[in-house]
């Protein structure tokens, strides 16, 4: 799995021309809401200038694991804004709070604020676009995502049209700070959508982080879904999630929501 992750990584990353499509066919204008676009990665694709997304997020997490115990977990993620404030760049706030609901004795049992995320993206080409963003304010014990201090972020999300749909993915590095300044991390994901019609596709992610501090919180995720555009101004993207690792919930169920003004 992990080979045919790389050889696919590699062809975003370098470039396949016989697949790409040239630059007037990139697969939506970013002010416009397309139903081709990712699940839960970040796009590669930037807003217009003058033009604000809401983003909101909710995901139902069942059976993720810490230290080999157990626990349930609601996900309100991301709670956020985006504008274009000028060509090829945009910038963006956002929240994320966790539930935690353990299952034996030990396991994550909190709530709280997981931080607020501030960041700023521009876009590089029609295929790649490049993300730099920082954490702060958020609670210690909650999991699976604490905060300590400042926590600061790199990611480069990628596109390439394949006929009629999208390969995408995206490949950051998260730097965490107090406490867990030693839980450094990979982020990684790789997703395919096909669109059904102008308003609904149908996509495939793969998604994980590796370099946890020992190997028990890395996690791997498989998600199904749909991205539904409604009105030329709403997305709903319900989905369903298997874990492949045992940090990863077995299951999980969520959707998620983008308006545009």
């Amino acid at each position: 799995m992990k080979r045919i992750f790389s050889v696919l990584m590699l062809m975003l990353i370098g470039g396949a021309p016989a697949f790409a499509a040239p630059a007037q066919t990139r697969p939506s204008t970013p002010s416009q809401l397309s139903a081709l676009t990712p699940l839960r990665l970040e796009r590669a694709s930037v807003l217009d200038a003058g033009t604000l997304a809401l983003n909101a997020g909710l995901a139902v997490e069942f059976d993720r694991e810490v230290a080999g115990f157990e626990y349930d977990n609601i996900r309100l993620a991301p709670l956020g804004v985006r504008f274009g404030v000028a060509r090829d760049l945009e910038v963006g706030a956002s929240l994320a709070f966790s539930v935690n609901d353990a299952n034996e004795p030990f396991a994550p049992d909190e709530s709280g604020l997981e931080g607020l995320t501030l960041f700023g993206k521009v876009a590089l080409n029609d295929y790649a676009a490049l993300q730099v963003g920082l954490t702060a304010l958020g609670a210690d014990d909650v999991a699976p995502y604490p905060n300590d201090g400042l926590d600061l972020f790199v990611n480069l999300p990628l596109q390439r049209r394949i006929g009629a749909g999208l390969l995408y993915g995206e490949l950051g590095y998260t730097v965490q700070g107090g406490d867990f300044d030693t839980s450094n991390y990979i982020n990684y994901g790789l997703g395919f959508g096909l669109p059904l019609t102008d308003g609904l596709a149908v996509n495939i992610e793969l998604a994980g982080e590796e370099a946890h501090v020992g190997t028990g919180s890395n996690t791997l995720d498989l998600t199904l879904g749909v991205n539904l555009v409604l009105a030329d101004q709403l997305r709903l993207a319900p989905y369903i999630a298997l874990g492949l690792y045992d940090a990863s919930p077995d299951v999980a169920t969520g959707v998620a929501v983008e308006m545009r003004f």
